[in-house]
């Protein structure tokens, strides 16, 4: 409780104060101006007290995390791993590439390793 009276803390204190007082006199004051005529200032005068609650429920969510009294989420639950697949019949355990059954994808993948090998070349220079 002690670590809320640091000069931090106290200055934190001091300017959520003032930040609800401002909403509160905001608030106010567009009360006024809707009471003399100003249709749009209605608005503003349900504004400013959100705005005042928003203060202070940032200043409690930063003692409550200052404390550490947050209470534990209940989230998904934890992911189990997926067991490996066999690797198909007649293929390495490594996945074979599909180079054999796709020529298009043969040539790409000739391409990316080209364009590995030669990094300062553009896809367009590429020779096949």
């Amino acid at each position: 409780m002690r670590q809320f009276f640091s000069p931090r803390w106290v200055l934190g204190h001091v300017l959520t104060l003032v930040g609800v007082a401002v909403c509160v006199a905001a608030c106010v004051w567009q009360y006024q101006r809707a009471t003399a005529g100003n249709m749009l200032s209605w608005a503003y005068t349900v504004q400013w007290p959100l705005f005042a609650i928003f203060v202070v429920f940032l200043w409690g969510r930063a003692v409550r995390d200052a404390r550490g009294t947050r209470a534990p989420r209940s989230g998904p639950p934890p992911l189990r791993p997926i067991a490996p697949r066999p690797a198909p019949v007649g293929r390495s355990s490594l996945g074979s590439s599909l180079d054999d059954e796709d020529p298009q994808l043969a040539q790409y993948n000739r391409m990316l390793a080209w364009l590995a090998a030669n990094p300062d070349r553009r896809p367009s220079d590429f020779p096949g």
